[in-house]
């Protein structure tokens, strides 16, 4: 008698891939933490807009484009930082905790440089806001803004990254709770400073900018207290030892992330020339009607982004162990609830689109309420694509194609969507804020098929983030000297273990021992 394995493993490019329902489910398990984060990222914004446009229609106009413009500066260290999430989930298909975090501490130092820089930026505000064609009592308003709000980039950049690399680990409710925290700390900090409550001074916007920088402090707080002193952190990943600066990690860092900043950079830098050059050409009115519109729109594009990060982490993941059919398959698994989502959200836009503006027309304009319904026509013409768009934007950043995707956007962003505004302002100015807002609907879907031919044409297949003789996998020798008996069982063997175990009706080396044992029960039973 002899104890044999007849079980066949499958290749990972021949292996039935798991049921519709279990991957859904499993997204939706990962994704919903994720997507509370995002919208706390949207309520700080939210809140900042709704408690700002009580002050009038010039701070309503200069709110939303001050905003973007401080991330827009903001994203040169973010894009980066958004490796630490690819960096994760890749190194945990790979088994490699500790590698994960390593990467991870590599964010504080990014902020600690642009904590550095956030004073020189913050003394440029009115010469680079100076470049927009905007009314001047909503530029002054907006430069009170940007000058604080400039102080939070280090602290958000660190967040920003430690946040990812929660995600790529898929613990996201770490992230989760210090957004949650970090927003409400944010409401009470602008209902105290912009109107002047529990004896604090009315600042106005400045208040807001205030609760923006005091909100993100607390947020990277949270993240850098939980990695440090968190016991499963310490001891399962080994957090308090990797902490140091790293150039070869910086390096791979900087290597995935810095064509995501550039694309964050130009792609944010796009919507601000279109909001403050080419929307501002039409009148303070078709600004504010475009700032609501831009609120409405996070109800949508936010949780979309949500999903999209939680499609990344399990694509990544799965990238980490090989499997890349899985990867391709999680893919197409995200486009799908996405576009569930967005659907919905597209239907809303439509059939609400005259009375969804009116929560924000405190002025009681009915211009900017016909010009906010314009702009969520167009939104809801183009969720569907957005839904693509975004779902494949993340699946090509955890395979680590960064840089052809951020080619494709910022071609298409700036032709498209920002030429082609321009264009239809300056040449076709009798069809309004509609014809900017059809380029950025085609601007919107063009690229989204492009990106769904990129990942579908599978050139992120052969992207290696870890080399062979890298430190990836000296670490997992390292794991494997821990263990002597691992290493016994290989000196027993002709082949490796794991080899062995894989051949088909293989015996394995202890295989004549079992059958002994089960011998000598047989015969004392009898």
């Amino acid at each position: 008698m002899s104890y044999t394995n007849s079980t066949t493993l499958q290749s990972p490019e021949t292996e039935a891939m798991p049921g519709i329902r279990n991957e859904v489910t499993r997204l939706l398990v990962l994704a919903l933490p994720i997507i509370t984060l995002m919208v706390t990222r949207m309520l700080m914004g939210f809140v900042d807009f709704t408690m700002v446009s009580r002050l009038g229609t010039d701070a309503t106009a200069a709110i939303s484009p001050a905003t973007i413009f401080v991330f827009n500066i903001m994203v040169l260290g973010m894009g980066p930082a958004t490796s630490a999430q690819t960096f994760a989930a890749q190194c945990m298909g790979r088994g490699d905790k500790k590698k994960a975090v390593a990467y991870a501490w590599q964010t504080v130092y990014l902020g600690l440089v642009f904590l550095a820089l956030s004073w020189p930026i913050s003394m440029l505000a009115d010469d680079m806001w100076a470049l927009f064609n905007t009314d001047e009592r909503v530029s002054a308003l907006a430069v009170d803004y940007c000058r604080i709000a400039f102080w939070s980039m280090g602290f958000s950049v660190v967040a920003f990254g430690l946040e990812g690399f929660f995600n790529g680990v898929q613990k996201p409710s770490v992230a989760l709770w210090s957004a949650i925290i970090a927003l409400a700390v944010n409401i009470v900090v602008n209902y105290a400073l912009i109107f002047g409550h529990f004896g604090m001074p009315a600042l106005g916007i400045k208040g807001a900018a205030y609760a923006t920088v005091f909100a993100w402090m607390v947020r990277t707080s949270i993240c850098v207290g939980v990695l440090v002193f968190a016991r499963e952190f310490r001891e399962e990943y080994d957090s308090l030892r990797s902490w140091r600066f790293n150039a070869k990690l910086m390096r791979d860092y900087l290597k995935i992330g810095w064509p995501v900043a550039l694309q964050f950079v130009l792609d944010v830098g796009a919507w601000n020339v279109f909001t403050n050059i080419i929307i501002a050409s039409y009148g303070v009115q078709a600004l504010a009607a475009s700032n609501i519109g831009f609120q409405l729109l996070h109800l949508s594009f936010m949780p979309a982004i949500g999903f999209g990060i939680a499609a990344s982490s399990l694509i990544g993941h799965a990238i980490g162990e090989s499997r890349h059919r899985l990867a391709a398959y999680r893919a197409r698994v995200g486009v799908g609830v996405n576009a569930c989502f967005m659907g919905c959200i597209g239907l809303l836009f439509f059939f609400g689109r005259y009375w969804l503006p009116t929560f924000f027309n405190t002025d009681n304009d009915p211009e900017v309420v016909r010009l906010a319904a314009v702009v969520l026509f167009w939104a809801a013409t183009y969720q569907l694509f957005d839904a693509f768009g975004i779902t494949y934007s993340f699946a090509l950043r955890a395979a680590g194609d960064t840089f052809w995707s951020a080619i494709a956007v910022i071609a298409h962003c700036w032709t498209i969507f920002v030429g082609g505004g321009i264009l239809a302002s300056r040449f076709f100015p009798e069809f309004g804020i509609d014809g900017p807002w059809m380029m950025c609907t085609i601007y919107i879907a063009t690229l989204s098929m492009v990106l769904w031919r990129r990942f579908e044409g599978g050139k992120w297949r052969e992207i290696q983030l870890f080399d062979a003789d890298g430190a990836t996998s000296s670490s997992t020798d390292e794991r494997a000297s821990e263990n002597p008996n691992v290493d016994e069982r290989i000196a027993e063997c002709p082949n490796p273990p794991v080899y062995t175990a894989l051949q088909p009706d293989a015996e394995l080396p202890l295989s004549r021992q079992i059958a002994t044992h089960q011998q000598l029960e047989n015969e004392v039973r009898q």
